[in-house]
């Protein structure tokens, strides 16, 4: 029994850790922040105004929307619960701890590998964010993704793999911001400075994944400036006629930097 167990523990360890998260998808959606953005997606799923981000009918400038979009689509096909709220962002925080495993493969053996995607999965905040399900799930699943595929790009130099970390940043970056895009740039950057990887560095390549990223960007941008950037006598948040644009590309990262 024991030789079984130890066979299979791996197996056993990530089940647990699988059956806490179903479990947390049923528990009721917590205040203050996972309730709002509940509201939000329900209100989008029924108004159909995706471009456009309200809050109880007011405009709504703190959060990107991707989760909402997510969110809205799951209640859309599946109605509203806690369950379909919850749903597409544990699915993509699962994704990143799948990601993390395919990433220290890359480098490290697979036995580190599974250790580190074990050690990611077990983590209180991973336990706490497949509840109280807010942006920096999404943010944790899709920029661990990016990783990987650009470790996979660095390691093959296949377009696919820089395409689909290009997607990944960008999905990242409509779930919260510019961070997403400084993660990897200084992982990998300063790697390639400590190991004098100049060709690496000044990869023409580096260009494509910004043109990718910055068309995955368009719908948010253009919601971003239809809803406020055009409409400077609003009044939001005490503020007269802020710039959506500026909120999101510099004034986010900011307060990301200072928190």
């Amino acid at each position: 029994m024991k030789k079984i167990l130890y066979q299979y523990r791996y197996y056993l360890l990530f089940a647990s850790i699988f059956y806490i998260y179903f479990i947390n998808l049923f528990i009721d959606v917590m205040d203050i922040d996972a309730a709002q953005y509940a509201v939000i997606s329900m209100d989008m799923s029924w108004s159909k105004s995706f471009l456009h981000v309200y809050l109880l009918g007011h405009d709504y400038l703190d959060k990107p929307p991707l989760l909402f979009w997510l969110s809205s689509v799951s209640f859309i096909l599946f109605g509203i619960s806690n369950v379909t709220y919850k749903l597409p962002s544990v699915l993509i925080g699962i994704l990143g701890i799948y990601s993390t495993y395919r990433f220290a493969k890359l480098w490290y053996s697979e036995e580190k590998a599974i250790l580190s995607s074990l050690i990611l999965a077990s983590s209180q905040a991973l336990f706490l964010i497949t509840n109280d399900v807010r942006t920096d799930t999404i943010l944790i699943g899709l920029v661990m993704f990016s990783m990987w595929q650009l470790g996979e790009y660095l390691k093959n130099d296949k377009w696919k793999n820089l395409i689909l970390a290009s997607l990944g940043i960008g999905g990242a970056m409509m779930a919260k911001g510019p961070i997403a895009i400084v993660i990897p740039a200084v992982a990998f950057g300063s790697d390639f400075l400590i190991k004098r990887q100049w060709n690496n560095i000044f990869r023409p390549q580096w260009i494509v994944l910004l043109i990718i990223v910055a068309i995955t960007l368009i719908p948010m941008s253009y919601g971003l400036y239809t809803q406020f950037d055009l409409h400077p006598e609003k009044i939001v948040y005490g503020l007269k006629g802020p710039s959506g644009l500026r909120f999101f590309y510099y004034h986010s990262l900011q307060v990301q930097k200072n928190s």
